[in-house]
């Protein structure tokens, strides 16, 4: 009797040890918890940003085993750029696909990117982005206003969009409403190209577009395509003037909050999604250029040369007015050939 009751304690720890363990691996695999993700942007359904989270999406569920569920909302469903930072930063949404010049307003040091002809294609873009003594700066930077990047992708150079007349000099400018984002530096720049800035967010651009509150704005073919801006606006001329990226960010609160396997996942799927996106990007924007034209869009070459004299004493004015970290964020910008 003894004996058998020797057995039976034997065989319920046992028992509760296999339990124990079973657990224990549920646990390290995650299934115990998932996490929502959301995604918002203020593209349209179908944009080249709704293919480059699409592609974020399906990695990050393939590399979290399903653990982080991302969802999407773009066409600001969830607010314009500037209302979904601070939804960032109070931890309400995950994720926002944003412009570098929008970081400006959580820290002065980002209107760099505000700078007019910076850059002088997208290969030099990214070797800026990607020198390791810039990437420090910019990513310390963003996380002391509780963001993380996750990757950048490019915008392309953003050229004039108007209803009134095709541009090929600054003269061509005067009289000019155009929309800028919401950066008082980027309004200074256009200024100085011959425009009066109209500082406006995105989702306002169309309807302002239709009742005449702006004549046009300066932006991307693909951007220009989506949000099926040539039903209101039939010029287009390429200055080429900005080339501002589009950081990925990611609430600093939210990703600390994540186990770390998870963290991995998210800094490896925005590798990957960057990677990816610039190969999106070079097809789509051939084919926005197509649909433009399609759709009875007259695009002209400019007199750069005009529009880089016009803005010149920009960057004297600048250096002028910002702080010696700006200044060498700038400095670093140029070193890099």
């Amino acid at each position: 009797m003894r004996k058998s009751k020797v057995i039976s304690r034997w065989k319920l720890t046992i028992t509760i040890t296999a339990i124990f363990i079973a657990l224990l691996i549920i646990t390290s695999n995650g299934f115990a918890e998932k996490f929502v993700l959301k995604y918002s942007h203020v593209g349209a359904p179908v944009s080249v940003h709704s293919l480059g989270m699409a592609y974020f999406e399906k990695r990050v569920e393939e590399l979290s085993n399903g653990r982080i569920d991302v969802q999407i909302y773009p066409s600001g469903q969830l607010g314009g750029k500037i209302e979904s930072m601070e939804g960032l930063r109070a931890g309400t949404i995950e994720m926002a696909e944003v412009a570098a010049t929008d970081m400006s307003g959580f820290s002065k040091m980002w209107s760099v990117f505000s700078l007019p002809f910076v850059f002088s294609d997208e290969d030099h873009l990214f070797r800026v982005l990607h020198n390791p003594e810039i990437s420090k700066i910019l990513n310390e930077d963003a996380e002391s206003v509780e963001f993380k990047i996750l990757g950048w992708w490019t915008f392309g150079g953003r050229s004039m969009i108007n209803s009134k007349r095709a541009i090929y000099n600054p003269e061509d400018m005067k009289g000019l409403k155009i929309r800028v984002m919401q950066d008082p530096f980027l309004a200074q720049v256009i200024k100085q190209m011959g425009g009066n800035p109209v500082p406006m967010p995105w989702v306002e651009v169309y309807t302002s577009l239709q009742q005449g509150t702006i004549d046009g704005l300066e932006n991307s073919a693909p951007l220009f395509s989506d949000a099926k801006l040539y039903e209101v606006a039939k010029y287009f001329s390429l200055t080429e003037h900005f080339r501002i990226p589009d950081p990925q960010l990611i609430s600093l609160k939210f990703f600390n909050s994540l186990p770390k396997d998870l963290q991995d996942v998210l800094i490896q799927a925005g590798k990957e999604t960057e990677d990816e996106y610039r190969k999106i990007w070079a097809n789509y924007e051939g084919e926005a250029i197509k649909v433009l034209k399609d759709n009875g869009v007259k695009i002209n070459e400019v007199d750069k040369a005009a529009f880089r004299e016009a803005v010149a004493p920009i960057y004297e004015d600048f250096l002028s007015s910002v702080s010696l970290e700006t200044k060498k964020l700038y400095n670093l910008f140029r070193e890099v050939k």
